[in-house]
């Protein structure tokens, strides 16, 4: 295994450690790996690393007391041209996707909050995709994936985090044809909600759970139309029983936990998981350690991608991360935020009142369910006990099954 960098190396033999595969599960693992159409159903490509000049724009803008919102406004282009324009930041990107021995990703480019954040978010995306262009390419079709592929490069495939509504509750074009620009944009997968109420659903942070509203059905009704799936993870009970239930496609909630393992929001309930197996859908198992309970590593991962399997069947599962790879992350001491701002993302994803241990991003990032031990996630499957084809269908044929059936 040819590693990128020395926390690869680390990530990659604490999972060895932990799953501790004897030579020929390890060997076939790999191989499998290596064979399969693997894919992560929701993550984020890597970009730029916290090197010196990131910590110091930070602090430059931070010292001018410009707020937090602005910080975070401004920075975020900044990882982007990061790994663009810097040598060292575009050298890694391509080792990274290389590594990571996949043949396509979800990739989510947008969050939903209105339509300028998300163009300015999508910009970048775009830039990344022409920079790297010898590496990846935007898929909108299975067609996509396959011809990409046969090039040698992985396909990435868009997402938005929320529907993309004026809000003005006046003209149904203006709420509902921004679906049909993300569409043309290459989005192919779009959230409900995002643990908050919106226009359309109820969030999963949400105590109401009110589920759909009469625009929410509309919004099915129009994703189902324009060949983006409906997509589930952050949205509540009623909200994601009824979405399925409402579409005639396939629905996905890419990336989430089976609640009776680990009773938290962003898990979903058995009733829950097996409305989404009845319209033929499919279950993403997330990579986020204090999202899992248990021993929140990746053998608690494929305790939950069991679980889920067993209860719904081995068609309605696959693996979407939610995580991405992290070179480096600053110390409190050379980058901080405004203390007590008022604008954060812990408010905006309602968070406070639904914390998750994020003492364990560690593992998420450093430790066993890192990003860059996607092999090894591979392997785990062969440990407990999936058969071949089971696994090629976890890893991307269940993707590919709903993707098609989803298509305009």
């Amino acid at each position: 295994m040819k590693f990128v960098s020395e926390s690869h190396e680390n990530a990659w033999n604490k999972a060895l450690k932990l799953l501790d595969p004897t030579p020929a599960e390890l060997e076939h693992g790999l191989e499998l790996h290596q064979s399969c159409f693997a894919m992560d159903h929701f993550g984020f490509l890597p970009y730029g690393t916290w090197n010196e000049m990131f910590v110091d724009t930070w602090n430059e803008l931070k010292a001018k007391n410009i707020g937090q919102r602005e910080l975070s406004n401004r920075m975020n282009p900044v990882h982007y041209d990061q790994c663009c324009f810097n040598a060292a930041c575009a050298e890694r990107f391509r080792a990274v996707m290389r590594a990571s021995g996949l043949k396509c990703m979800v990739h989510t480019v947008a969050e939903g909050k209105g339509h300028e954040a998300d163009f300015k978010r999508m910009s970048c995306n775009m830039q990344l995709l022409r920079i790297f262009r010898d590496t990846i390419v935007q898929a909108g079709t299975p067609e996509d994936i396959r011809k990409i592929n046969g090039e040698g490069k992985i396909a990435v495939i868009w997402s938005v985090n929320g529907p993309p509504f004026a809000g003005k509750l006046e003209d149904p074009c203006e709420e509902l044809e921004w679906v049909d620009v993300w569409r043309r944009m290459g989005v192919r997968l779009m959230h409900m909600s995002y643990n908050r109420r919106n226009f359309a659903a109820d969030g999963c942070a949400e105590s109401a759970d009110a589920g759909l509203s009469e625009l929410g059905r509309e919004l099915v009704a129009k994703l189902n139309e324009a060949g983006i799936i409906v997509d589930v993870p952050h949205t509540g009970k009623r909200s994601s029983i009824e979405a399925a239930r409402v579409s005639e496609k396939p629905i996905m909630a890419s990336h989430t936990g089976a609640r009776a393992l680990f009773d938290f929001i962003r898990c979903k309930d058995d009733e829950t998981l097996r409305a989404i197996a009845d319209k033929d859908g499919l279950i993403g198992v997330y990579a986020v350690a204090g999202m899992l309970g248990g021993s929140s590593d990746l053998l608690m991962m494929l305790k939950h991608i069991r679980y889920i399997a067993d209860l719904i069947g081995v068609d309605h599962v696959g693996i979407g991360t939610d995580g991405m790879y992290m070179h480096l992350w600053p110390t409190s001491d050379n980058v901080a935020n405004y203390a007590n701002a008022e604008f954060s993302a812990s408010w905006w994803g309602n968070w406070k009142d639904h914390p998750y241990d994020r003492s364990k991003s560690a593992e998420s990032h450093y430790g066993s369910l890192a990003w860059l031990n996607w092999p090894l996630f591979t392997v785990g499957l062969v440990k407990y006990g999936f058969r071949d084809d089971e696994i090629a269908r976890i890893l991307g044929q269940n993707f590919l099954r709903v993707f098609e059936a989803n298509r305009a």
